[in-house]
């Protein structure tokens, strides 16, 4: 595994090389690409741009990390959704008006598409923590914590608090529509807004160190469900809950062609 890893990384620093003599600095895409901005991109308290390490690392992150996240999260979805015909069936219903080709400000404005897919989201989180380090020393409630110390932040903790979410072991994807929708309750709205992502939602953590892939990811989800439920009946058999390599549950499911509407 770790030859196979060098081998990976030295093809991305290939990979480096050749889009540095492509795009130098200031250019297009070293201004609105990922890999420009990882490249070029300079701290903004020192001035100080990523080591050739941490370039890699970076770029090995953006290929692999987001891989296993996301195969968990549309087979979490298609298992809450059969579980909850009421959900399918308004997905499905919402996702057939889209006109084609699809594109991703439609997909963005979709609020029955958004709401399921935050709602799985909630409900498994796929990666269920993650960790920060003190830059400096911090004082809260009294304690005192020093420069250097890493904190174990709960995002499961955090989307099953009772006191953030009602009925909270319950998937509803009512829960996240906007108040105007047809089918909104407001007996289960919690008034959280799952886009910001801040401590009731910390799905993509926050802050300045916000996952890099939260807007691919969104992206990925909401055409991959999109299409499927589109064009296709989703038959899901033999859910399993699984916690690694990421939290969710594992499906198996039979995709059959809608007639043409």
């Amino acid at each position: 595994a770790m030859k196979a890893r060098d081998r990976i990384l030295d093809t991305v620093d290939k990979l480096i090389d050749r889009f540095t003599e492509e795009n130098p600095e200031g250019s297009e895409r070293a201004e609105n690409t990922i890999v420009g901005r990882l490249i070029y991109g300079k701290d903004k308290d020192n001035n100080r741009v990523m080591s050739r390490g941490e370039m890699k690392d970076n770029i090995l992150n953006l290929i692999f990390a987001g891989h296993d996240t996301t195969y968990a999260s549309i087979s979490t979805l298609l298992h809450h959704l059969s579980q909850h015909k009421d959900a399918y069936d308004a997905l499905q219903e919402e996702v057939t008006s889209l006109t084609e080709p699809l594109n991703a400000s439609d997909l963005k404005n979709a609020p029955v598409l958004n709401s399921c897919i935050h709602e799985s989201w909630r409900v498994d989180p796929p990666v269920p923590g993650s960790f920060r380090k003190a830059v400096k020393e911090l004082e809260h409630k009294g304690y005192i914590f020093e420069k250097g110390t890493v904190f174990n932040y709960s995002i499961l903790m955090a989307t099953s608090d009772s006191s953030l979410y009602k009925d909270h072991r319950t998937y509803n994807f009512r829960r996240f529509l906007p108040k105007d929708h047809k089918l909104y309750v407001a007996e289960i709205d919690s008034g959280i807004d799952p886009i910001q992502g801040r401590s009731n939602y910390p799905i993509f953590g926050g802050g300045t160190h916000v996952c890099l892939g939260k807007a691919f990811a969104m992206l990925e989800m909401r055409l991959l469900a999109a299409r499927m439920l589109k064009h296709y009946n989703v038959d899901v058999r033999n859910s399993e809950k699984v916690f690694l390599p990421v939290n969710g549950w594992r499906v198996e499911f039979k995709l059959t062609r809608r007639k043409q509407l």
